[in-house]
């Protein structure tokens, strides 16, 4: 899994897709979104180009 840096606190955590708070939501599944655990700030998720274009990098 991505570590993700929220744009609003500044943590950095882990992309947890099945967050408990998400879960109910009608929305989940097509959500682009992932929700920062330490202040709820929900951040979008990062485009599947970069991490190819990291990888191409490294």
């Amino acid at each position: 899994m991505d570590v993700i840096n929220c744009g609003y606190c500044g943590d950095d955590f882990q992309e947890d897709p099945g967050q408990a708070a998400c879960r109910s939501c009608p929305l989940s599944r097509a959500c682009a979104l992932v929700r920062c655990p330490n202040c709820g700030y929900e951040n979008p998720k990062r485009p599947g180009w970069i991490d190819k274009l990291r990888r191409l990098v490294r």
